[in-house]
């Protein structure tokens, strides 16, 4: 059997910011041992939680020992809500993915009952449709009773931004920053290695690490919102990013909510039509060579035109040229989540009556063969798996 072993670390501050750091001890039944690093960089002058706070570690971890069977030892403090939570969402795994997530033990040094929150509201923002959605509807007040005070939008490099691409995040975040600014919220950086320490599914993990990123900022706001990927009429199960699993995130002191679930996409750009400065900055790209900036030839970034068209936007600033049928000639809809958003724009352009004639393209694209799906032929952390995947992102 595995045991994972979480060891806090004290506070590191530098002028490059603050590091929150766990060692991560794995033992082996043999009694082999490996050990690695999980940290976070966040700006100097933000308040922290406690060394020995380990919600945001726990969080990090969990996911991945549910895929190695292996069992956790907490050598540090751990919110009861935050464990109580965690109970019930290794039940929800187990039960949408028996044969990847298995239910381990948790053992915590020390529990902590009375937990204090603090005011205020953070959100996850990248740039894209969804985390752009979320801070403006709060940031304007769009979402009537549900209206949370934003104080900043966080920015994780190492996301969908390799730690080594320092030039193409600080341009980025240059940008972040700017769209926020226009609405009078401000943006915090975090960096954290936590993508590239295990192999595992980045759709199921993502809300996690979002999460576990999130709750290091506990001190500065208690709530934590997570920008909706598909809306309630068409929601994908199992998914990294869910009404039902994302607030089974939140501790005693620091809230998650999934928000915005009630639109899809295209309605997400129509409300955004009204923020100039934010559809000319959208940033939805992860497959192109500038992480500054969409390519827009990928699938996502078609996608996103087609979600435009619907939203009866014509060639955003965000794209570089008009969109043509070339792009379409060989498009992959790689996987079941992505055929479904095809599909949802395909009943929407129908029902509105806009981008019609690019629906012929849209039929083609899904009925062509998807490429293979390695979680089905090889297991996940296999060398054979690794091989191919490499194989194929050279060949895309």
């Amino acid at each position: 059997m595995l045991n994972i072993d979480l060891l806090p670390q004290p506070l590191r501050s530098d002028e490059k910011g603050q590091k929150r750091c766990c060692l991560l001890q794995q033992t082996t039944a043999s009694g082999q041992m490996t050990e690695k690093a999980l940290w976070f960089v966040y700006p100097a002058n933000l308040p922290m939680p406690e060394d020995d706070d380990c919600d945001a570690y726990l969080l990090a971890t969990l996911l991945p020992a549910m895929q190695m069977r292996a069992a956790i030892h907490v050598h540090g403090s751990v919110s009861h809500e935050l464990l109580a939570n965690l109970t019930e969402l290794q039940y929800v795994w187990n039960k949408w993915l028996p044969e990847r997530y298995f239910l381990i033990d948790i053992q915590v040094d020390r529990i902590r009952e009375s937990d204090v929150q603090v005011d205020g509201a953070i959100a996850a923002f990248s740039g894209g449709v969804d985390a752009q959605f979320t801070a403006y509807r709060h940031a304007t007040g769009r979402a009537g009773y549900a209206t949370r005070n934003i104080k900043a939008g966080v920015f994780v490099h190492g996301f969908d931004i390799p730690l080594e691409d320092t030039k193409g995040f600080a341009s980025a975040a240059k940008i972040a920053a700017k769209v926020l600014a226009d609405i009078n919220i401000d943006l915090v950086i975090v960096k954290t290695n936590i993508r590239g320490l295990w192999d595992i599914n980045w759709e199921d993990y993502h809300a996690a690490a979002i999460a576990s990123v999130l709750c290091g900022l506990k001190r500065y706001a208690g709530i934590g919102l997570i920008g909706s990927g598909d809306s309630y009429d068409v929601l994908i199960s199992p998914w990294g990013s869910h009404p039902i699993t994302d607030p089974l995130l939140s501790s005693g002191d620091f809230r998650l909510i999934h928000d915005g679930a009630g639109f899809s996409r295209s309605e997400k750009l129509q409300a955004l039509a009204a923020w100039p400065l934010g559809i000319e900055n959208l940033r939805v790209c992860w497959a192109g060579d500038k992480h500054d900036s969409n390519c827009g030839r990928c699938e996502k970034c078609v996608r996103t035109r087609l979600n435009f068209l619907v939203a009866g936007i014509d060639n955003p600033q965000c794209f570089s040229e008009p969109m043509d049928s070339s792009l379409f000639k060989s498009m992959a809809l790689k996987g079941r989540a992505v055929s479904i958003d095809w599909k949802l724009i395909r009943h929407e352009m129908i029902k509105t009556g806009r981008g019609l004639e690019w629906l012929p393209y849209i039929e083609k694209a899904l009925k062509r063969k998807p490429p293979p799906n390695l979680n089905r032929l090889f297991p996940v952390g296999s060398r054979r798996r690794m091989w191919v995947k490499k194989l194929l992102m050279r060949n895309e």
